[in-house]
């Protein structure tokens, strides 16, 4: 499968996908040879004297004090910061691996994961004077800061007029605390405290179904390391919250559970639907998936995790809120879901920078290895319950639709029906899988093999937390895209230049984002640009050109291609952005001619 998955982009005149498909090929062509290396090894654990865990837990804390520091001292966080990371996750993993288990030592395990993972999403989200990760936060702001002021919802919360819960959650944790901060900077200290939560309800739930201590603590330290979890973490919007709901949703719902667990479980469905009603058909779709898993292994009832009464009751209560209280957000549903694909890849870096894309995805390499392992594992093992393999099953089969590959280069799934989002959903099956896999292949290994797994999650870690989905202040590897924080000299200047307007200002994406919102909505207009003349376009002399010159020393600004030439006043911008980098000399030295009124290190503004 590996190599036919590499063949067909080359037989299709597409080599680049070829290059890009590698991340997955390589574990899938591998972990089957290791597995059946291993699979007649005698498994065993190599402990160390207790005493010496109080070494390993000091080293911890003095490398998460070393993190601060770098943070502290930092303008950015330098690459040592990610190096101190990865070597305190592997501090976690040794304590994990090499001491014999207590509930005292797991609860002291877990509370470093925590502190890990807040660390992560802390380090980037409070560090940076305004984190901006794909641009949703300035809408979520806004909303929360109309709850702050006014106390109610307005038209303006459009769609999310059908689930405003989690801007009322933020409001409220702004006005209880009266803390001297921002409104989106409360909406990531909020989002970080639950996000923390997520390994110690992930180590609950495995513990539960494989009944292993060591094991339940890897699942724990896989999830605070998982991409998914750490883009979400770190991004604070509506849909964040959903993946807590959902690992305390399947821990509700599996098997043995009694009538106080299945009222949990519904309540706990609701919530899913009125905190981010989009978010459901991710999670029904994943839970389908299991039921049909379920019956095709014939699991008893009593060790079902969706059954068919689960399922009619969260599609009615789905359906039923749509219907009834979001009628606008069913129909933008059925709208995309009917829409014509688009003739593009959903992402274009794909294709004009697979190099630099390739390194990106690489954390998820050694994920599927240890998934593909896991899952082998699983259908083999007779000491496990058939649930538990159905689960890891799942695990194997999301991977399809969660990694960026397959699932992600499907042009309409990945626009209308934004199947990129399925990462957030199936993290808890493919970490569980994943982190049974990396057990069990560690138990099953001999000391030399021991030590290539230990450099393999090392690696892993250094790799989910450096590169530029969730590190793009100062990646490893660069790819086209902006950086996902705005600095105070950069919003200074975005409001001077919407203050001083009296006419249209035209901007780059992300400064459109910012402006988009009240009171400069009505300046704005994305900068087009004529790619035959190679100049910029606009109606008229008076209107403002304001570019962000800090950013375009570092990365390429995202504008609009207006291929007839023509200035269009507020074009319909999803088939139109292009990446406009620093080396486009001729475009960028055009604005010479142009009248500066305005120039910080980070804005400049022309008329």
């Amino acid at each position: 499968m590996a190599f036919i998955g590499l063949a067909i982009p080359v037989l299709t005149g597409q080599s680049n996908l070829t290059l890009l498909g590698t991340y997955l090929a390589v574990p899938m062509f591998l972990a089957p040879l290791v597995y059946a290396l291993q699979s007649k090894n005698t498994g065993y654990m190599p402990e160390i004297k207790d005493e010496y865990f109080k070494l390993f837990l000091s080293a911890f804390f003095i490398l998460f004090s070393i993190s601060l520091i770098l943070l502290h001292d930092s303008l950015i966080r330098p690459y040592s910061y990610y190096g101190v990371i990865a070597v305190m996750a592997l501090l976690i993993m040794s304590q994990i691996l090499f001491f014999r288990s207590s509930q005292k030592r797991s609860w002291i395990i877990l509370f470093q994961i925590m502190i890990l993972l807040l660390d992560i999403i802390w380090g980037v989200n409070l560090n940076y004077f305004y984190f901006i990760e794909r641009t949703d936060i300035f809408f979520h702001s806004w909303m929360m800061q109309i709850l702050v002021e006014g106390g109610r919802i307005t038209d303006a919360f459009e769609l999310y007029s059908s689930f405003p819960l989690w801007h009322i959650l933020g409001a409220s944790v702004y006005l209880v605390t009266a803390l001297d901060i921002t409104t989106y900077k409360i909406l990531y200290l909020t989002n970080g405290i639950i996000f923390a939560f997520i390994p110690l309800a992930t180590y609950l739930l495995s513990k539960k179904i494989f009944n292993e201590e060591k094991l339940a603590l890897v699942t724990a330290l896989f999830v605070a390391l998982y991409p998914e979890i750490l883009k979400y973490g770190l991004a604070a919007i509506a849909r964040s919250s959903v993946s807590f709901i959902e690992v305390l949703l399947i821990l509700a719902l599996l098997y043995n559970r009694n009538t106080e667990k299945t009222f949990l479980a519904l309540i706990l469905t609701v919530a899913i639907i009125a905190y981010h009603t989009v978010s459901i058909p991710f999670v029904l779709a994943i839970l389908l998936v299991l039921f049909i898993l379920q019956r095709i292994y014939s699991i008893s009832k009593d060790q079902r995790i969706a059954d068919i009464d689960y399922m009619a009751f969260a599609v009615a209560a789905t359906f039923g809120y749509w219907i009834y209280i979001s009628l606008d957000l069913f129909g933008t549903v059925i709208r995309n879901a009917l829409a014509t694909a688009p003739s593009s890849i959903s992402t274009e870096s794909v294709m004009l920078a697979p190099a630099q894309e390739l390194f990106n995805y690489l954390q998820y390499s050694p994920i599927l290895f240890f998934v593909l392992i896991g899952t082998l594992e699983a259908m083999k093992r007779e000491n496990i319950s058939e649930s538990a393999k159905v689960l890891c099953l799942t695990g194997l089969l999301a991977t399809a639709v969660s990694f960026p590959g397959p699932g992600f280069l499907i042009s309409k799934l990945g626009e209308h029906l934004n199947i990129e989002r399925f990462g957030e959903y199936t993290f808890l099956f493919i970490v569980i899988v994943a982190a049974f896999g990396f057990y069990t292949s560690y138990l099953r290994s001999k000391k030399n093999a021991k030590k290539v797994l230990i450099i393999l999650f090392l690696a892993l870690a250094l790799l989910s937390v450096s590169n530029d989905f969730v590190a793009s202040d100062n990646p490893l590897v660069k790819r086209p895209f902006y950086t996902f924080y705005l600095t105070e000299e950069e919003t200074n200047g975005f409001d001077h230049a919407g203050n001083l307007a009296e006419g249209r200002v035209m901007v780059d994406f992300v400064t459109h984002r910012y402006m988009e919102i009240a009171p400069y909505q009505e300046k704005i207009n994305i900068l087009e640009v004529d790619p035959s003349e190679n100049e910029f376009l606009r109606s008229n002399s008076s209107e403002l050109i304001l570019v962000r010159t800090g950013e375009l020393n570092k990365r390429p600004l995202k504008l609009a291609t207006i291929e007839e030439g023509e200035f269009v006043a507020k074009p319909t911008m999803e088939s139109l952005l292009d990446y406009y980098y620093a080396d486009d000399t001729q475009l960028w030295s055009s604005l010479e001619d142009y009248n500066k009124v305005y120039e910080s290190s980070s804005v400049a503004t022309y008329t």
